[in-house]
């Protein structure tokens, strides 16, 4: 959407252009000034201007001070799983046993969750 043109053919945005390309270590506060005392009539919103100083600032290649660098992102670390206890060797009766029982229950999470209930009320 365009923006209307103004009737005191005020344009900010090309005045903190302009004042920008001229030196460019002005800060945000020191371009409102500088505005402020070259149009005194007109009526200018100094959030509104620094935020244009700052668009202008990207558009024109320049750097704020100090903030020129970018961030560098977290080292992030890499949380390995450690290796399964050694297999518990369980012989071939103790399978057998566990099969039937999985085929008594229904299925093995219905066994896992029974051996569960039972390993919870056991007390040692």
């Amino acid at each position: 959407m365009a923006k209307k043109k103004s009737a005191s053919g005020f344009n900010m945005a090309a005045e903190i252009r302009g004042l920008l390309e001229k030196d460019k270590s002005l800060s945000g506060k020191e371009v409102y000034k500088a505005l402020k005392k070259k149009f005194p009539r007109q009526k200018i919103n100094e959030g509104s201007c620094s935020v244009a100083v700052s668009d202008a600032r990207q558009k024109l290649g320049i750097s704020q001070k100090g903030t020129g660098k970018k961030r560098k992102a977290a080292k992030t670390s890499v949380v390995k799983m450690k290796p399964a206890a050694t297999a518990l060797t369980v012989d071939l009766t103790s399978l057998q046993a566990a099969a039937k029982f999985v085929s008594e229950v229904g299925d093995a999470d219905k066994a896992i969750s029974a051996i569960r209930q039972l390993r919870s009320l056991q007390i040692q």
